[in-house]
């Protein structure tokens, strides 16, 4: 929730974000797609618009599943909010849109690599779900492309960014 992210930020040194937030595409609002849209934090993260191919997924963003882990984006953001989020059918015509900043890919994990490395091709930052790729080969590849485009690419392996995680490290550690 809202405390742990709180928590996460200020154990970690983060500020909070000068000026706006980072206007962001959504690829794949299936299963784990929508929990991390649940999860998102709107003070960092502004979804302008969302892709995936079933219709009955591109609906689910927006009205969730009724409980608390798919929330869906109207129960999150409002319907006002909602009306100006941008749908589209597949990742393409999303990674075409100019006012996009950055993705989060949230597909099967065949397609992590594939739509990472179009989405710095087209100029965006991407946050990838877990795992990264399929394969090491497609790993290194991601992050080849990353070094040539210069965009931002990170994967979301959120034990990473745990407190919990870190403290008992330090502990080891020391």
């Amino acid at each position: 929730g809202a405390t742990a992210t709180g928590l996460g930020a200020t154990y970690f040194g983060y500020d909070k974000l000068k000026g706006e937030p980072v206007r962001v595409g959504w690829i794949g609002c299936g299963d784990e797609g929508s929990v991390l849209l649940t999860q998102h934090p709107p003070a960092y993260l502004d979804i302008v618009a969302i892709s995936d191919l079933r219709p009955s997924n591109r609906d689910r963003a927006f009205i969730g599943d009724g409980n608390e882990h798919r929330v869906g984006l109207i129960s999150k953001l409002g319907e006002a909010k909602c009306k100006k989020i941008k749908r589209y059918e597949n990742h393409r015509d999303l990674l075409a849109d100019k006012d996009i900043e950055a993705v989060v890919v949230a597909v099967p994990l065949n397609q992590h690599a594939p739509i990472a490395i179009e989405a710095m091709k087209a100029g965006k930052h991407v946050l990838c779900e877990k795992l990264m790729a399929k394969t090491i080969e497609q790993c290194k590849e991601m992050i080849e492309v990353q070094k040539q485009t210069g965009k931002l690419l990170a994967v979301g392996h959120q034990r990473h960014y745990s407190v919990l995680y870190d403290n008992a490290n330090d502990l080891i550690r020391r």
